[in-house]
């Protein structure tokens, strides 16, 4: 069953989304508000969220890909900024998706009209409004939304240049300064990578505790390469059944990682013991790590207070004189623009952040789907980016858009509504257990969107298409002859995919009545 699709957002995963729903027969028209494909992933000079030009992918090219169209063989292992947003250049150019992406058409309004949805647009180099309508829509903008500006005491005695990241645009304005950043993550190593062009000294403050990861492994391999199929489903199984178990695991082997890439870490720096993976992402830091050894960046606690037009006192009491700039690195809250929260009788009964709890997991079935009695909504809408599991690169957002599509398609269904609301019972009920046991800080890296792999990936993996029957056959059933047939090795030859499966099928379903037959005759006898 196909039907009219508006997605909003050509970052990667809108792109993904598109390509998906039409190749599985829908009708997509895919709205992006800038100029240009890729979203976050090319670097802008304005006050909108992306990557830097000193940004490097945390996963390798060969786990970050989406399933049918890997990065270039010439791309790095770990691919750059601007060669993520070339990749996915090439990605839509490939899949022939630019036809159907309008450029600078900012979405103003959804809103629910009888058995559709209707779209306010507008044209942002005219600023006309047109009303279109569509029978589903994946709202696919991402999670991050807003900047996040911690409360500095003493604030306004400060005299310097006082920016969040989201502003940050270049070293060259930094030269010779000392600058201090507040917080100590992914996008403080990037900006300290620019300002180690001109910048003097950086200041880096954290709340204590990181663990410092290396990009590679000891033996050449790139850091995600270990996590095999067999390694993740067993991660998975961890993490469902037994979750402590798997962080006390996790927490223990990348430590002893961690100790061996970069040793002798001065304990002034704060960054032992770093807390628990339950509650926080560690830093893949090779590049950070440079300007750690040679001094140009230094960690330090978090600030006090400021004192005085270019000083800042810090919590151990040490108090620093000559700072000429704060770029505040503390990351974004979760939400979605105010014009894509979708309407019907009421406002905040489509909110995925209702009263905007930025805290709180998004109010979502499986993070995805709105928690709304009306079975046609629930069925219609669906937001992408808004959940994450413990998995490396895009390859679990293009699960979620398979997912989507399988259920708009009638190929898979959601639950019932009251099973949707349980499961976000349970999942809010995880959180809150899981943060009584590790006790995050508040603004930490304890993201809203994050699931548990163990419950998510089976269930992400069933609904968008697995084979589960087949697979479990070949690993666990009947090591029928048939399976010799099931793979083209460009030497023997293959059997068509659907005959094989019938013939797998149907050999296991004989071998078991054989089995029950032969159990009854001996009860007989």
């Amino acid at each position: 069953m196909g039907g009219k699709i508006a997605v909003i957002g050509a970052g990667a995963l809108g792109l993904c989304a598109t390509k998906i729903f039409t190749e599985d027969g829908f009708i997509v028209t895919t709205y992006e508000s800038r100029e240009y494909l890729g979203g976050l992933w090319k670097d802008s000079d304005d006050s909108t969220i992306s990557v830097h030009a000193t940004t490097i992918f945390n996963s390798s090219k060969y786990r970050a890909a989406f399933s049918d169209f890997p990065f270039a063989k010439t791309d790095d292992d770990y691919p750059t900024a601007t060669q993520l947003h070339e990749w996915l250049q090439r990605y839509a150019r490939h899949f022939n998706l630019l036809p159907k992406v309008k450029f600078g058409m900012k979405v103003m309004n959804i809103e629910r009209r009888g058995e559709k949805w209707d779209l306010a647009i507008r044209r942002n180099s005219t600023g006309q409004i047109t009303t279109e309508s569509f029978d589903k829509v994946c709202v696919a903008t991402g999670s991050f939304f807003t900047p996040r500006w911690p409360i500095l005491a003493g604030f306004d005695q400060f005299s310097g240049k006082v920016i969040h990241s989201i502003d940050y645009h270049g070293s060259k304005e930094f030269k010779d300064q000392n600058v201090f950043l507040v917080g100590m993550h992914a996008t403080a190593q990037d900006v300290t990578n620019s300002l180690s062009e001109n910048a003097k000294h950086v200041y880096l403050s954290h709340r204590g505790g990181l663990l410092l990861l290396p990009r590679y492994n000891e033996d050449g391999a790139t850091f995600d390469s270990a996590g095999s199929l067999t390694v993740t489903m067993a991660m998975a199984w961890l993490n469902r059944y037994f979750p402590r178990t798997l962080f006390w695991l996790m927490d223990s082997a990348l430590k002893k990682m961690s100790a061996k890439a970069f040793p002798n870490i001065p304990n002034e720096w704060g960054l032992d013991p770093a807390p628990s993976m339950a509650i926080s992402t560690p830093l893949m830091a090779d590049t950070l790590w440079t300007h750690l050894e040679s001094r140009f960046a230094e960690p330090v606690p978090p600030i006090r207070r400021i004192t005085g037009p270019r000083s800042i006192e810090l919590e151990n009491g040490r108090v620093l004189e000559d700072i000429d700039s704060i770029i505040y690195c503390t990351g974004y809250n979760f939400n979605i623009p105010e014009g894509l929260i979708p309407k019907t009788s009421t406002i905040e009964d489509l909110h995925p952040y209702p009263g905007n709890s930025f805290e709180q997991p998004p109010n979502l079935y499986r993070n995805i789907f709105p928690l709304h009695p009306d079975p046609s909504i629930r069925n219609s809408l669906a937001f992408i980016g808004q959940g994450a599991i413990v998995f490396p690169g895009f390859m679990q957002q293009e699960l979620v858009a398979m997912t989507i599509s399988q259920i708009w398609r009638g190929n898979s269904s959601l639950p019932s509504y009251d099973e949707m609301l349980n499961w976000r019972k349970r999942n809010v009920a995880e959180r809150e257990t899981t943060a009584a046991i590790y006790k995050p800080r508040q603004g930490s890296t304890f993201y809203p969107v994050f699931l548990n792999m163990g419950d998510q990936l089976p269930w992400l993996d069933e609904t968008a298409g697995t084979d589960k029957e087949l697979y479990h056959l070949c690993m666990k059933g009947l090591f029928t002859p048939a399976i010799w047939r099931l793979f083209e090795t460009g030497k023997r030859k293959a059997m068509p995919r659907e005959e094989c499966r019938a013939m797998i099928l149907s050999e296991n379903k004989l071998a078991e009545a054989q089995k029950k037959s032969r159990l009854e005759s001996k009860k007989k006898s």
